[in-house]
């Protein structure tokens, strides 16, 4: 399976074991570089936001073009209304939907 790990400010990052995603995500930062993915032919998985505060998205294609798209959360979390900001504008979402750096960079991990 064919891996590409990209950001807003970089379309080529080295993956583990060379490059872990900790390191990569210390460089989340709304202003400039506020995006990563990580996409194989199945799909994707994607952050946006701050180190603080940043959503995860993922994506799974299916035959004829179809997808499924799901949005991770915390079940323990509220929903609160809250606004992630990102270089282009940001995105509204609930307060559930809000990991830091390290948590976004264990999913990232997993769907490695």
């Amino acid at each position: 399976m064919e891996w590409k790990f990209s950001s807003e400010t970089k379309s080529e990052i080295p993956l583990p074991p060379e490059y872990t995603f900790p390191q990569a995500f210390n460089y989340l930062n709304p202003e400039v570089n506020s995006f990563y993915v990580l996409e194989n032919e199945n799909g994707y998985i994607q952050c946006a936001g701050s180190k603080q505060q940043c959503t995860v998205e993922f994506r799974e294609y299916k035959k004829g073009g179809a997808f499924k798209h799901f949005v991770f959360y915390e079940p323990t979390g509220s929903d609160e209304n809250v606004f992630i900001e990102m270089s282009n504008g940001g995105v509204n979402r609930k307060s559930k939907h809000c990991f830091s750096f390290l948590k976004a960079a264990k999913l990232f991990k997993c769907f490695y």
